[in-house]
């Protein structure tokens, strides 16, 4: 896989997500791992690909018109076996009118293509849990709804999981 290739895909893949699209999950694995830090409606670790789309969903609910502006992609590894590092600022228009914004980083693990794990890093974990209490009390209760975690559980540490 051409490290080109990846870095440009990445970028597409959080333009679509700019754009309310998940065409993402179709390069996910079916056992995909997905932590989001955070407390409430958007944190935690889900297991496979049906919980990655219905996070993804519920985050474009919560925040509707969420924009990434990717910063940098990095790539190393191989076809079987690459690690993808992706800096990204956002933000969203909240309904009570403030600006939710922040800057962090994915942590990607492909195997032979497909993204076995997909780990979020957020400067400010306090910012998106803020954000999502303003949301929450403009009368979005899904903003304060329980995390979507996988019903299987976390897979235990090994590949896919950083060290």
């Amino acid at each position: 896989m051409c490290r080109w290739f990846v870095r440009r895909n990445v970028r597409a893949a959080f333009a679509a997500l700019s754009r309310g699209e998940m065409s993402l999950l179709d390069t996910m694995a079916p056992d995909v791992h997905h932590a989001f830090p955070g407390r409430g409606a958007l944190g935690g670790e889900r297991t496979t690909r049906d919980d990655v789309a219905a996070w993804l969903a519920r985050l474009h609910r919560v925040l509707p018109g969420l924009q990434f502006q990717v910063r940098a992609v990095a790539v190393d590894g191989w076809p079987w076996h690459t690690t993808v590092g992706v800096e990204w600022t956002n933000e969203a228009l909240l309904p009570d009118g403030s600006m939710y914004t922040n800057t962090g980083a994915h942590v990607l693990t492909l195997r032979n293509g497909k993204i076995v794990a997909f780990h979020a890093y957020l400067h400010d974990v306090e910012a998106i849990d803020d954000a999502l209490d303003r949301v929450a009390a403009s009368g979005v209760g899904e903003a304060a709804a329980p995390a979507i975690v996988s019903s299987r559980g976390v897979p235990g540490p090994g590949p896919g999981w950083p060290e």
